[in-house]
């Protein structure tokens, strides 16, 4: 069995003005310290899962300029959402993507791109769907995205989403192994899996949580939430019940609103999982987990089973780190993806020859620099291009006042400027990746692994192919 209808989402809540999201992001990050400074305090038995602290890109829409990360460029003026978009476009499926207008507008134009120069066969391969500002939420998020796609109730789905930037191997998420007999596939995040002894750590996460494998074994792994899943209609009605344990932004750990939803399980579920749950969650929450303490794969399948009310199967067997790290922070985005792909295109005279260099790490070279041609009328009409990159320089100014005044009214230690500038005065690219970001492995692995599986992949799978294209062969004014 393999998934032929993917839907990407791009929509997210949305904060009343610059300020509130302002106001919301300073929360959280000095909650990350806070959290971080109270685990320092711990006694050794006791495990610490806050490692990093990120600067959360919150959306707001002000004045007619709708503040949305899925059209921060990432490369050149290539917006987030064109990097997903592209990567699910081109397995030969059919691609939904559900989003604030102007994103909407974006994937049209790329949509016309990739029907013009062939790439697919007909305007309903991509879709787009515009979101409904007064009905937002993670389930209407999911099933909106949804309803573009021409899929069967009993067809599988893939649900992205919209800010992966280098997951552009897709292919092992189409073909999952459990696709026939699970409803809801929840494939976490592992950090043993995703790096393990044999691989550099491209990137450090906050890995919230730890779970003992059902391989045998019970390995002890650190997970965290996934940033894909595989459902069919029956498991996405499933997760409409995710709505009802969610509180208004800026919400509440996952971990509460997972204990909350094991409450409601009752009686449906083995009670021997229901408890060991319930104990670890509130531990956790307290931050009194042993070092070696870990939920059970076992439980938490049944219980997610039983919340869901379809065949559910939690497991850690994604091995893509690209598909963990999403862009949900400026540390994200321009600390970690910018500045790995920018350095790469401008290391070459011109912008043909950049993106051929970028080409031996990415398949989509030729088609990203045709596409940042094919968009740039659009730098007029967009209300957020056309303030940037002002608006970054403004947010990270902003952002760094408050944080400092913060900081210092806490007693805290580090009051200095804690958001890099990434473009100074002249607009000009900066790069400032976190102390835990490798750049320098990030290229190797792309490069020698991770692009590599993905030819191999790409030339085992049935339709089309999205053939690796080779900017040698044409010549593109720049």
């Amino acid at each position: 069995m393999r998934v032929r209808h993917v839907a990407i989402g791009a929509s997210h809540e949305v904060y009343a003005s610059g300020e509130a999201a302002l106001a919301a992001a300073v929360t959280r990050r000095v909650g990350d310290r806070l959290a971080r400074e109270r685990q320092a305090r711990l006694p050794p038995r006791y495990r610490r899962w806050r490692v990093l602290e990120t600067t959360p890109l919150l959306r707001s829409m002000e004045g007619g300029l709708d503040d949305t990360k899925f059209l921060y460029p990432v490369l050149d003026n290539l917006p987030l959402i064109v990097f997903p978009l592209l990567a699910h476009a081109l397995t030969g499926g059919q691609v939904s993507v559900h989003g604030p207008r102007e994103v909407c507008h974006v994937v049209e134009v790329v949509r016309d791109f990739l029907l013009e120069e062939g790439h697919i066969d007909e305007r309903s391969r991509v879709v787009a769907v515009q979101e409904d500002l007064g009905d937002i939420s993670l389930f209407r998020s999911l099933q909106r995205s949804t309803e573009g796609l021409s899929a069967s109730a009993e067809a599988p789905l893939l649900w992205s989403a919209g800010d992966l930037v280098l997951a552009y191997n897709a292919y092992p998420w189409l073909r999952d192994r459990h696709l026939a007999s699970h409803a809801l596939i929840l494939n976490l995040n592992a950090r043993q899996v995703v790096f393990p002894p044999s691989r550099a750590e491209l990137f450090a996460r906050n890995y919230l949580d730890r779970m003992r494998l059902d391989d045998g074994k019970e390995t002890l792994v650190d997970v965290k939430e996934p940033n894909l899943l595989l459902f069919t209609g029956a498991g996405l009605q499933g997760l409409a019940k995710v709505d009802g344990l969610r509180k208004p932004p800026p919400g509440e750990t996952y971990m509460k609103v997972l204990l909350r939803g094991v409450g409601r399980v009752g009686c449906h579920a083995p009670l021997r999982a229901t408890l060991a749950f319930l104990r670890y969650g509130l531990k956790r929450v307290k931050d009194r987990l042993d070092d070696a303490e870990g939920v059970s794969q076992r439980h938490v399948t049944a219980l997610a089973s039983a919340f869901f009310g379809v065949p559910t199967v939690v497991k850690a067997e994604n091995t893509d780190p690209f598909s963990v790290r999403d862009g949900d922070s400026l540390e994200d985005v321009f600390g970690y993806y910018r500045a790995f792909l920018q350095p790469i295109v401008d290391s070459r005279p011109t912008k043909e020859a950049g993106y051929r260099e970028l080409a031996h790490y990415h398949p989509h070279a030729e088609l990203l620099y045709r596409l940042s041609l094919r968009l740039r009328p659009l730098q007029a009409e967009l209300p957020l291009w056309r303030q940037w990159p002002e608006l970054i320089r403004d947010k990270c100014a902003s952002l760094n006042q408050r944080l400092v005044a913060e900081f210092r009214g806490l007693g805290l230690a580090d009051a200095t400027p804690l958001v890099p500038e990434y473009f100074d005065a002249t607009g000009t690219f900066r790069c400032h990746p976190l102390p835990s970001d490798d750049l320098r492995a990030t290229g190797a692995f792309l490069r020698q692994v991770y692009l590599p599986a993905y030819e191999r992949d790409r030339a085992s799978a049935p339709g089309p192919r999205g053939a690796r294209l080779r900017l040698a062969r044409r010549r593109v004014a720049g």
